[in-house]
């Protein structure tokens, strides 16, 4: 499932030192690159991700630290299934996150190449997923960013996913993907492990329906809005996964299935 990383960029190295070949996913602002570490030799995996315009200048450098310290902890609750970052650079108004390689491809590239995934498919990332969630969610941490392009799907082995550390980066209420923000975070209120449940739910959705619950709409505040305030449209390819979807996607937190119901 490896792909191939035959493009050569010509960005100067991030940092100095990570030198940019291959796009390997996109989100709304954020970009997966394969990619060189040009002092190692080996190959890594880096994620842009935008800042929005008028962003506290110390926000990346404060950002930095807790997304080390984060994926390192969430890394020893879920060994194996969390990724390993190894650095992390505030260049360009954007944050460089560094990853080790991953032997898998996003799940926002495959449902790309591949169309929607049948219910049993869906139910088996599902679980994976759910398994490292409530690994964190016992020791109060919320990935807070969880979508397509967070979750690196492997030929062998669970999934692995990117990403924690990032959610509160910006005064933005979702930095990521906000077609995946749960409600309360399209509110800009306080978030918990329920909102890791809601993007649970948006990713089951997808992967069975070939769409998000609630589309990208071209500005950060109109997705948001959409997310809100729109109903959901019943997804109808879930099969018996379709009442475990609809229970994540609750817009009430408080209504929302969990594992121990």
């Amino acid at each position: 499932m490896t792909m191939g990383r035959a493009h050569v960029s010509t960005h100067e190295p991030v940092g100095g030192r990570y030198r940019l070949v291959e796009v390997v996913h996109r989100e709304t602002n954020r970009v997966c690159w394969y990619a060189d570490d040009v002092r190692s030799g080996r190959p890594c995996l880096v994620t842009q991700t935008g800042l929005p315009e008028g962003e506290p200048g110390d926000t990346a450098r404060r950002v930095l630290s807790r997304i080390l310290r984060t994926a390192e902890s969430v890394g020893r609750l879920a060994p194996g299934r969390v990724a390993t970052v190894v650095d992390a650079v505030d260049e360009s108004g954007s944050l460089w996150t560094v990853m080790a390689w991953i032997d898998g491809v996003p799940l926002g590239r495959l449902l790309a190449e591949q169309g929607t995934f049948n219910y049993v498919r869906a139910a088996r990332i599902g679980l994976e997923l759910l398994d490292v969630l409530d690994a964190a969610h016992a020791e109060g941490i919320t990935h807070g960013e969880l979508s397509p392009g967070q979750v690196f799907v492997r030929d062998t082995g669970p999934v692995v996913v990117t990403g924690y550390g990032l959610v509160g980066a910006t005064l933005a209420p979702r930095l990521t993907a906000p077609s995946y923000a749960s409600p309360e975070q399209a509110r800009d209120e306080r978030i918990g492990p329920a909102a890791d449940l809601w993007a649970l739910g948006a990713l089951l959705y997808t992967m069975v329906e070939g769409r998000p619950p609630f589309r990208e709409r071209g500005r950060l505040e109109a997705t948001l809005r959409g997310v809100d305030r729109l109903p959901l449209r019943s997804p109808v390819r879930a099969g018996p996964l379709g009442q475990v979807v609809l229970g994540l996607l609750r817009k009430d937190s408080r209504e929302r299935l969990t594992r121990q119901v």
